[in-house]
Order: C-alpha cells, then structure tokens, then sequence
C-alpha cells in the first residue's frame, strides 16, 4: 500500500525566481529563457512597456529567491529615467 501523495507532490515547483530587481527588464527577461514572463509598470501610470531595454526591474511576483508556482511570472518595472517607487 504506497502513501498518499503530499500537496508538494501535487504542485511540484518548476523553477525558483532569480533576483532581477535593479536590472534591465529585458536582460531579465532573456535571463529567465523559457518562462513566460509579463511586465507590469509599478509606478502606478499603468503604462505598456514596448521596449523593455528602456525599463529596470523593481521587483517581482513571486519575489526574488521564491518558488514559483504560476505563470506568468510578473516583474514589476518603471522606466530607467525614472526611480522605482
């Protein structure tokens, strides 16, 4: 008679988050090859990022060194010119 699965084995973790946070987006972007990747403007102007060459990394979802366990995987950036919040 074998055990019943845990929750981990239901859910298994496929990656773990990188810490991107204050580098460029689309370096990020490259760096996470594979993973789908979504960004959102964290200034709150809700802008759409076209280039991200011209944005930096603020943070993330889930955050740096975390398991993660949905996609997309979301970076939460504001454009070079300006300061993350």
């Amino acid at each position: 008679m074998s055990a019943p699965p845990s929750d981990t084995a239901a859910r298994p973790v496929t990656a773990v988050m990188p810490d991107v946070t204050g580098g460029n987006a689309l370096r990020a972007q490259e760096q996470m090859d594979g993973t789908q990747v979504r960004f959102e403007d964290v200034t709150g102007k809700d802008r759409e990022v076209v280039d991200p060459q011209a944005w930096r990394v603020c943070g993330s979802r889930p955050g740096a060194n975390q398991q993660i366990t949905s996609y997309p995987v979301v970076l939460l950036v504001a454009p070079t010119t300006e300061s993350c919040p």
